[in-house]
């Protein structure tokens, strides 16, 4: 033990080597062990550093606009107008109207020469599903003045502009006409409506409005910080409090609601690097992991739009390393106490998993599980080592347990709600919480409508049905544009293979790397074969893609501790996967290409609808 340790092992290293002398039936091992420890040196900063500013760039390049209407008129009455004039007679060939919170009601648009003789321009509908979006209406007419008619209150109109087909700067408005008679209690006036024409594109598009679950996760975080009634309450309000980060900072513009989304993709990089030199103890094998999340187009679409998964999934890296990290520290020479700061680790963001989203909770069973293994192995050492009061220790990680893993969570998710029972008019408070748990399983429950990007659990591992994102509109003939929730190919169909047999492998070599990865993914994957929503989609897998790219690393050194040529495969397989991201690039980003190219180069299988 002294030589072991003067030779530079660490304490972790000296379990697992005792651990793997004590027979095939324990999960010993943690595989043949390199000299290097978990130590970082400088080279793991600097690549760190690299790959990180590589992901920063990937998310930030072109991520949206950084201006948008903030002003609004709302009006409160039926009747309430305005008369928009142009000054002179104008080709009128298209209208733009962005709407926001509430977008319920309808509004009568009327179009006229003289002032004197009105006709129908356009039957506004305002829609929910159309928050903090450009609606696009094409329709052509001579015309010098636009009427603006409430025809059915509850919307929030930011900002219309009228254009000229082929002219890409909105038709300058001469003058705003108001009705006197209008409603004293209405928020804003038509004034609001033309008052940010600078900002009105000619053709609406991803860097300007929402796509997508922007408009529920993205607008709530929006409703959080105002204090309006939260559209959205079918997940916790976690997510959407981290994004509303964003918001205060950049303002409600599509570059401020996904901005934090952006910053926890991006940190996702440094965290996987972390815990695969944890796991792995070698700067390569971080590097390669943290280089195939770069490359993961998955994680690259959620690091650019405002969802709450991409924040989820990073806690539930955290949290199983932390288990991974308790399960390797034996409880020998100070290593009692400090076992209790990776099962901290490990809690405290279950629980923020937990509040972000209710099937990251599916994880605390694999938690579980890992304790469980991890227990286990500390009392065969304290028989083995002659130390009796492993008993007691064991009990006092139990208590430790239930404070960690039960009482810091419910202090978490509860807390989160705080936002949330602000902005809501009701006067609801913490005793309504149980009833908010209720609504929201109530309506997973109740999803039955058929989605046409749906899909089953048994189709996500081979990525069946991608879903569709963002389509691009008043396109270029001949031109695409599509933002999709897809993989990297060979990282997903790759590490699929990796795991299997990893798993093989692993459980003949007893490795806890592996036992590690084979239970996280299936606390994530199994639940849903059995969950009670039948309306489920490929994002539901995002937790296992981590563990995805951890398999891949895990065969990958497999391959080079064995093979001579273990090292040119390691190569190859990058390679082909920086390839794959290239190429699948255009779709990760929302890039107009060719639609032939799209249609043959891209849309490998019939069932991918982009």
């Amino acid at each position: 033990m002294d030589k072991l340790a003067k030779a530079g092992e660490s304490e972790d290293d000296m379990d697992s080597i005792e651990m793997s002398r004590s027979g095939p039936l324990q999960w010993g091992t943690s595989s043949v062990r390199s000299q290097e420890d978990r130590r970082w040196s400088p080279l793991d900063i600097v690549l760190v550093i690299l790959l990180t500013v590589l992901s920063g760039l990937l998310t930030f390049t072109d991520l949206g606009n950084r201006t948008a209407p903030q002003s609004f008129w709302m009006p409160n009455k039926v009747g309430d107008n305005f008369t928009v004039d142009f000054g002179k007679l104008q080709q009128v060939d298209r209208i733009n109207l962005y709407e926001g919170p509430g977008a319920k009601g309808n509004t009568k648009i009327e179009a006229s020469k003289d002032g004197q003789i009105w006709e129908p321009y356009l039957e506004v509908e305002h829609s929910t599903n159309r928050v903090f979006t450009w609606k696009l209406d094409e329709k052509s007419l001579e015309a010098r003045y636009m009427r603006f008619t409430t025809e059915k209150t509850g919307y929030r109109l930011y900002e219309a502009a009228f254009f000229t087909k082929g002219n890409t700067v909105p038709i300058t408005i001469a003058d705003i006409q108001l009705n006197s008679e209008n409603s004293l209690t209405s928020e804003g006036t038509g004034a609001e409506v033309f008052d940010e024409q600078q900002f009105a594109p000619y053709r609406p598009d991803y860097r300007n409005g929402m796509y997508f679950d922007e408009i529920y996760h993205g607008r709530t975080a929006y409703e959080f910080i105002e204090l309006m009634e939260p559209y959205e309450n079918t997940h916790p309000p976690l997510g959407k409090v981290i994004l509303a980060i964003g918001v205060k900072i950049f303002d409600m513009t599509p570059y401020g609601w996904r901005f934090m989304a952006g910053v926890v993709g991006t940190l996702m990089v440094p965290i996987l690097y972390a815990v695969a030199k944890g796991m792995f103890q070698r700067t390569r094998y971080a590097f390669l992991a943290a280089l195939l999340l770069v490359l993961e187009g998955f994680h690259l679409v959620h690091s650019r739009s405002s969802n709450i998964d991409i924040i989820g999934v990073t806690f539930t890296i955290i949290m199983f390393y932390g288990m991974y990290r308790y399960g390797e520290t034996a409880w020998r020479n100070g290593g009692f106490r400090r076992s209790f700061g990776y099962l901290a680790l490990s809690g405290v963001f279950f629980g923020a998993a937990a509040a972000v989203k209710w099937n990251y909770l599916y994880g605390g069973a694999g938690l579980a599980i890992l304790l469980v293994f991890a227990l286990v192995r500390r009392w065969k050492e304290g028989r083995r080592d002659g130390d009796y009061d492993y008993g007691r220790r064991i009990v006092l990680t139990l208590m430790a347990c239930v404070i960690l893993f039960v009482a810091v969570p419910v202090g978490i998710y509860t807390a989160s709600y705080e936002p949330f029972i602000k902005a809501t008019k009701a006067e609801d408070s913490y005793k309504d919480l149980w009833k908010y748990q209720e609504n929201m399983y109530h309506y997973h429950e109740g999803v039955k409508e058929k989605h046409p990007y749906g899909s089953k659990w048994y189709t996500w591992p081979l990525m069946i049905r991608p879903v569709w994102y963002y389509g691009g509109k008043d396109l270029e003939p001949g031109d695409a544009q599509s933002i999709a929730a897809i993989g990297n190919p060979l990282i997903w169909w790759g590490g699929l293979l990796a795991l299997l047999a990893s798993w093989w492998l692993g459980w003949r070599r007893r490795d806890r790397i592996v036992l590690t990865l084979g239970v996280a993914y299936l606390s994530f994957y199994v639940p849903w074969m059995v969950a009670p929503r039948s309306v489920t989609f490929l994002y539901h897998y995002f937790p296992m893609v981590p563990l995805l790219i951890l398999s891949i690393v895990w065969m990958l050194r497999w391959f080079e501790e064995r093979s001579r040529n273990g090292r040119r495969f390691t190569i190859l397989f990058m390679s082909v996967a920086a390839v794959l991201f290239v190429w699948f690039y255009p779709i990760y980003t929302g890039m107009t290409i060719s639609r032939e190219w799209m249609n043959i180069a891209i849309r490998w299988l019939p069932s991918w609808g982009f």
